[in-house]
């Protein structure tokens, strides 16, 4: 695929349902620094900056902003809540940039690896894999319910 069409590609694909970018750029307050090794991202709560790290893929990037951002807005968590606040951040994280499960099923019929779908679908493959692993019962029934019927079509066809 050429850049051009990639470009195109992700700019009008599911993934821009949620912009982090433009979310961080209305937080006026927030300076957004770039580290070199370590985590993914890093919130200072003190200072009102988030730091990426440089190297990281576009979805990584756009998932990792959305992140930060959700951490800033929730604000300094007591010592012994941080784990717990992690989670309901990650959460948050992969509903927000994956909200129908819809799109899911689209991407993972067709792609080969976890990381294909989550390229289709504009993010990382960990917020892909969050996502699914945090499904309702009912997204999660009618998700086996359709993959289900696609093997059985695909099953049908000589």
């Amino acid at each position: 695929m050429s850049a051009a069409v990639a470009t195109v590609h992700r700019m009008t694909g599911v993934g821009f349902r949620v912009n982090p970018w433009r979310h961080l750029r209305r937080l006026v307050h927030v300076r957004l620094l770039w580290h070199d090794d370590g985590p993914m991202g890093l919130t200072n709560h003190r200072d009102q900056t988030i730091s990426l790290r440089r190297g990281m893929s576009w979805e990584e990037r756009r998932c990792t902003v959305q992140h930060e951002v959700l951490h800033i807005e929730r604000g300094p968590q007591p010592l012994g809540l941080r784990a717990k606040d992690e989670e309901k951040v990650r959460r948050e994280t992969a509903f927000l940039m994956i909200p129908e499960i819809r799109d899911v099923l689209e991407a993972l019929l067709w792609a080969y690896t976890d990381e294909e779908a989550a390229e289709e679908l504009g993010v990382d493959v960990y917020v892909l894999r969050y996502r699914l692993r945090h499904m309702s019962p009912m997204e999660r029934a009618w998700l086996t319910n359709r993959f289900a019927q696609a093997r059985e079509d695909h099953d049908g066809v000589e």
